[in-house]
């Protein structure tokens, strides 16, 4: 079983492997997943602003599909694993964070638990649910924080694992992962 220093290695360089083209396609596989299996259907959404350099799942598609709902989207405030939600606005300004990640520059937060649906970039995750981010811990951290209620959906190119050998109890698991190939919910 791997371990997440491994596993997170291992899936970086993967995800750094794919094209722009390949990782467009993907967005667009899973964003088409969502909107038919009704995975986001109401509220306040938070979705994050990928940023070239991290060669996430790109987001800017995602905007323009949920702009009937009211969307936030993440602002880490420092580097100890604190995070905020702040409320997206098209064309408001935003600038890049100390790790390249583009954030907007109001500090108008939201609370948690006003947020219905999140979703969350990730390197990897397991047949549970949990998952491999960068490794600080601020979605686990924020997500704390949020309703129980509140959808919590993972975006991957990638299969699962069988299982993260190290995870914590503070790891949040998530509710549901969406890759280009399927729906994984736990």
């Amino acid at each position: 079983m791997p371990n997440k220093k491994a596993l997170r290695s291992f899936y970086r360089a993967k995800r750094n492997a794919l094209s722009v083209a390949e990782r467009n396609l993907a967005s667009a596989a899973i964003l088409e997943r969502i909107i038919d299996g009704n995975l986001i259907r109401e509220g306040l959404v938070m979705l994050y602003l990928d940023s070239g350099n991290h060669h996430e799942i790109p987001m800017g598609k995602w905007f323009d599909a949920f702009e009937r709902h009211q969307i936030c989207v993440p602002k880490v405030l420092d580097a100890n694993g604190k995070m905020e939600a702040v409320m997206w606005e098209k064309g408001m300004s935003i600038e890049p964070n100390q790790w390249g990640i583009p954030e907007p520059i109001s500090t108008t937060y939201i609370n948690p638990i006003n947020i219905t649906t999140v979703v969350v970039p990730l390197l990897c995750f397991d047949q549970r649910g949990h998952r491999v981010g960068y490794g600080k811990g601020y979605y686990d951290r924020f997500l704390s924080r949020c309703v129980p209620r509140c959808k919590t959906i993972g975006v991957s190119c990638f299969a699962p694992v069988d299982t993260i050998e190290d995870t914590e109890t503070t790891d949040v698991p998530l509710e549901i992962v969406v890759t280009p190939q399927k729906v994984h919910s736990f």
